[in-house]
């Protein structure tokens, strides 16, 4: 009896042994699942995953446009030049050419007889001024000179001023009005040995003066520059001409004689 309980004892506590052990080995799998589902704490997900920065692109500084117009406004801003206008008080005479052109006074012009007028037939004629058109407008021409010239003759009267002008080709004389003076005008051409001119002559009488406008193209062909068309240059020198204007000329007045009223002082005895 005593030996069978004992048995009996020892089967029921391997019994519940192995019971105990099967439960052990059930719980140890759940535990695991359970720690690998566990969530991580914030301080490792803050370990691990790094939060996304936003940079800013650098952009180039763009200035107010208050700045801007102020910097524009202190830029000094180059003036527009002007035409140029040669006027003569004495002879009552002007007109207007642009400032580009090389203006020649009449000292210039009587020292280079190149640049003499065509005669008008009496020694009276001479100068006042002359304008040339540089030989740049027309860069790699046959262009050898195109000039306006303006001269008077006070030696003339109004009858021999207009017979200073001579006929044209076909025996043709012009008139044209120009800011209220008419003036009688021919045109004349030439050529040969590879040079060419086209002149045209304009008179009128003002203030007991002959007032006489010259306008010429000249053209001299070394064979490997452009032919010029004189007709092209000729406009540009009859712009010159529309500008003329005569008036009134200012007489300068005799110097008066004035005549003292002081009775001449004796002399007195010299000693």
């Amino acid at each position: 009896m005593t030996t069978e309980r004992t048995n009996t004892k020892s089967t029921h506590h391997n019994y519940r042994a192995l019971l105990m052990i099967g439960s052990l080995i059930a719980i140890v799998p759940a535990i695991a699942c359970t720690n690998k589902s566990k969530p991580t704490s914030q301080k490792s997900l803050a370990g691990e995953v790094r939060p996304a920065v936003m940079e800013v692109a650098s952009t180039p500084a763009v200035k107010p446009a208050s700045m801007e117009v102020v910097e524009k406004a202190q830029t000094p801003v180059k003036p527009a030049l002007k035409p140029l206008t040669f006027k003569s008080r004495d002879y009552g005479v002007s007109f207007v050419y642009p400032w580009q052109y090389t203006f020649l006074n009449a000292k210039i012009v009587a020292k280079d007889e190149t640049r003499h007028p065509k005669s008008d037939g009496n020694d009276g004629q001479f100068t006042l001024a002359r304008v040339e058109i540089p030989k740049g407008f027309y860069a790699d021409t046959d262009l050898d000179s195109a000039y306006f010239t303006l001269s008077l003759n006070e030696d003339l009267d109004e009858q021999g001023c207009a017979a200073s002008i001579s006929p044209d080709k076909n025996g043709e004389i012009q008139n044209e009005t120009i800011n209220g003076a008419t003036f009688r005008w021919s045109e004349m051409e030439n050529g040969g040995h590879g040079s060419a001119s086209k002149v045209r002559n304009y008179t009128t009488f003002a203030n007991d003066t002959c007032y006489e406008v010259e306008m010429g193209v000249k053209t001299q062909s070394d064979g490997l520059s452009r032919e010029l068309d004189p007709d092209q240059v000729m406009r540009r020198l009859n712009a010159i001409l529309k500008t003329v204007e005569i008036k009134q000329a200012a007489k300068t007045p005799a110097a008066p004689q004035l005549k003292s009223s002081a009775e001449p002082k004796p002399l007195e005895p010299q000693n």
